[in-house]
């Protein structure tokens, strides 16, 4: 196990620190392995995984005599934190477009974490979307969102469901969505997840658990995300507080 941890935290390491900042541009070679086992202090072989493990995510490509070449960048997402809007709307706006993959419909019924989240009683019907999302044929995130009975009916969710549960809850202006509350934390992926993206289990994440409501405050989605970093970058603009 800990030599997996290491493999993971040296390539997460490369990948920040090489790739994703632009330090090495695309197109050209990335340190020897002579240099970078000195840099990060780890044995070639644990070096090797690191780089087969970006190979995989389709950062890096080898050739043998040559070395290792950094492919040009995925594409990125860049939402706003201060607005509510769906990625499906984000891309748009960025003049590409996000897709949909795996798509599962569960209607089911509320146990103690729905209970607790949406606020319902056990019990309470519900509707569970799950879908990968895809972004120029590469797995981006996984999203998991979940609407009690009361609201949209859940054969007009399907019916125009496009990609975005958010979008539906907002056209129909008649259920009175208002605002989200949005935490977002770093994680490790699970194995569901990790299968679902198609990557390796325990690299990072960013996980978003947001909360869908009225202007009087009734949760009307709970929505989770997890997304893989190098594919977003999150923004927000922070004003002087008043007095200060």
């Amino acid at each position: 196990m800990r030599r997996r941890l290491l493999v993971d935290e040296v390539r997460d390491t490369l990948a920040r620190e090489l790739i994703l900042s632009g330090a090495v541009p695309a197109g050209e070679l990335l340190p020897s392995e002579s240099e970078l086992t000195a840099r990060y202090g780890v044995s070639r072989v644990t070096l090797r995984q690191s780089m087969r493990s970006l190979q995989d995510a389709g950062l890096i490509s080898s050739r043998q005599g040559v070395g290792w070449t950094v492919l040009p960048g995925p594409e990125i997402l860049q939402p706003r934190l201060d607005v509510l809007a769906s990625l499906e709307s984000f891309a748009r706006e960025a003049g590409t477009q996000v897709e949909s993959a795996d798509v599962e419909w569960l209607e089911t019924t509320a146990q103690a974490e729905e209970s607790r989240r949406l606020q319902i009683p056990v019990g309470h019907p519900i509707l569970v979307v799950r879908r990968v999302k895809v972004l120029s044929g590469t797995r981006v995130g996984c999203l998991i969102d979940t609407i009690p009975v009361g609201g949209v009916a859940f054969d007009v969710l399907r019916a125009e469901f496009a990609g975005s549960v958010l979008d539906i809850l907002m056209a129909h202006e008649e259920i009175g969505l208002e605002y989200s509350d949005t935490e977002i934390r770093a994680v490790n992926l699970s194995e569901d997840i990790a299968r679902r993206l198609s990557v390796q289990a325990g690299g990072a994440a960013l996980y978003t658990d947001s909360l869908a409501r009225t202007a009087d405050g009734a949760i009307i989605e709970w929505a989770q995300g997890w997304l893989l970093p190098e594919h977003f970058t999150f923004h927000i603009r922070r004003r002087r507080q008043v007095g200060y």
